[in-house]
């Protein structure tokens, strides 16, 4: 028999979220995914502008803690609401804990919303572990949530250590499977016999697909792979970097995060559980930076994403120790790292120093260096122009005519 308390919170949620659209909490039509759906885990920054924007406006405060996109291109957002917050038609403030589910397509339109309370795995019901049981045979069931119209989502760890997210209807009855793939949802091997394709000779139906799917986005690369399917490697309107997969007939077949499916089976890293040597050189040699992803390749050495201070995307490679080995810019464009900053967003002990000794003087350019040091060229009143060299940190170092 099922637990009276859990169904009657079922329904006061079902109640107070209908009774609150405004809030952004309201029931939508459900749906359920394809049975052999994947996702990957993504940057909430790399978000589609709409979804982002809808979620600023309608969860002032919230704090988005985790964003999948699935293989067909939708987005799943989990946003969790600032504690003390309460419903539209209730005065009892929300559990710091529960979380919003926010379902959009790949436009970015909302699908569904609903409401994520977690449960303990030893108040499952019965039906959900056996059905666990009988078909993940040496599986973990890591964590479980109930959403506001009464179903389950159930996350486990299954016998082979692939990550699976799986759907279960109010009664316990199983729904959908979700695979989780940190190497991105692409369908095909990678071998290495890729060949390149100009942009111009893309398939119709591939360049109509994208156009109608992700309007402004920008077609930045694409190349035939051995099986004679397409990837296609996009800059979305938000600035996203996508990589689009399509069939060799030019049918769409599963979209994933660009650096994540070419990877030679890497697998996601926690920013918090990268190794200290990593931390320090990054906090030492870019201080002011914010790690965005990190991901260990198939020989132990780490790549990881940043963007710094100054507003310029940076990947970071090291080694299985945590050596710094080289870095690169958001295009990949190996050393010499020589990446342009935006120079009204230079560290201010550059500024200083420069309106200090160089009173008047125009900056008309500034690099990012390897090292982490800048490179600053600037125009005095009196002088021909120079070339000022300052440490990570922003201490002057040198200046010389250039």
């Amino acid at each position: 028999m099922k637990n009276p308390q859990k169904i009657l919170i079922a329904c006061a949620l079902t109640l107070a979220l209908n009774s609150c659209s405004n809030n952004g909490l309201g029931s939508s039509s459900t749906g359920t995914s394809a049975v052999a759906s994947s996702y990957e885990v993504v940057a909430a920054s790399a978000l589609p502008t709409t979804i982002s924007s809808y979620i600023t406006s309608k969860y002032a405060g919230a704090t988005t803690t985790q964003v999948n996109l699935n293989s067909n291109g939708t987005y799943q957002t989990y946003v969790a609401l600032p504690a003390g917050t309460t419903l539209k038609s209730s005065a009892t403030a929300k559990n710091s804990s529960l979380l919003a589910k926010l379902d959009f397509d790949l436009k970015g339109n909302l699908i569904a919303a609903k409401t994520d309370t977690p449960v303990l795995v030893a108040n499952l019901l019965p039906a959900i572990t056996t059905y666990i049981t009988a078909n993940y045979v040496g599986a973990t069931i890591t964590s479980a949530h109930s959403e506001s119209d009464g179903s389950f989502d159930v996350f486990i760890t299954a016998a082979d250590a692939s990550k699976v997210k799986l759907d279960f209807d109010a009664a316990g009855t199983f729904v959908s499977a979700n695979t989780f793939k940190p190497n991105g949802n692409h369908k095909h091997r990678h071998d290495g016999n890729q060949i390149p394709v100009a942009i111009a000779d893309l398939a119709a139906s591939i360049t109509s697909y994208i156009s109608t799917n992700y309007a402004g986005a920008t077609i930045t690369s694409a190349h035939k792979e051995s099986d004679n399917s397409f990837d296609v490697f996009i800059t979305t309107a938000a600035g996203a970097n996508l990589n689009l997969n399509f069939s060799p007939a030019g049918d769409f077949v599963s979209v994933s995060s660009n650096g994540n499916n070419h990877s030679n089976n890497e697998t996601q890293v926690l920013v918090t559980d990268l190794l200290p040597t990593i931390t320090t050189y990054i906090t030492t040699t870019f201080p002011g930076a914010t790690i965005v992803s990190a991901q260990k390749d198939w020989n132990g050495g780490f790549e990881v994403h940043l963007t710094t201070a100054a507003g310029v995307r940076l990947e970071l490679n090291f080694d299985a120790t945590g050596v710094f080995v080289v870095g690169s810019d958001s295009n990949n464009n190996h050393p010499p790292l020589n990446v342009p900053c935006i120079v009204k967003d230079l560290i201010a002990n550059i500024k200083t120093y420069i309106n200090t000794n160089y009173a008047g003087a125009i900056i008309t350019g500034a690099n990012l260096e390897s090292d982490g040091s800048y490179d600053i060229f600037i125009t005095p009143t009196t002088e021909a122009k120079l070339k000022l060299n300052f440490t990570s940190t922003g201490v002057f170092v040198s200046a010389t005519n250039v």
